[in-house]
């Protein structure tokens, strides 16, 4: 038995339909009134566009929004380039030493003193 979700029925994904709109002559879309006041568009306010041809679609999002997960996203990227940088500062440090010097006892200088 399929179920459908109640809040897709008129929408998409996690958003719904706030009206409809038409582009005039200079390529200008005006947002209704119900979608400016549910996600609190205000005059000035810019947006990143997004397109696809083959699905006619057009997708606006504040471009705060996009700044937000742009940061967000460039911030974890040098985290995992951070740890990735240490992962092979390590495993070359460890070759190199292994081409070069002996290996130290990796007990340390303390297990000598005690033992």
């Amino acid at each position: 038995m399929m179920h459908q979700k109640k809040e897709n029925s008129h929408g998409f994904g996690h958003g719904k339909v706030l009206g409809t709109t038409s582009m005039g002559e200079r390529g200008q879309i005006v947002i209704p009134r119900e979608a400016r006041e549910e996600l609190e568009l205000k005059p000035g306010e810019k947006f990143i566009v997004f397109g696809n041809k083959r699905k006619g679609a057009v997708i606006l999002v504040k471009a705060e929004m996009f700044n937000k997960f742009a940061d967000f996203f460039m911030s974890a990227s040098k985290k995992f380039e951070s740890m990735a940088q240490a992962i092979f500062d390590k495993s070359t440090t460890v070759s190199e030493d292994e081409d070069h010097e002996p290996e130290v006892d990796e007990k340390g200088p303390e297990a000598d003193e005690k033992g």
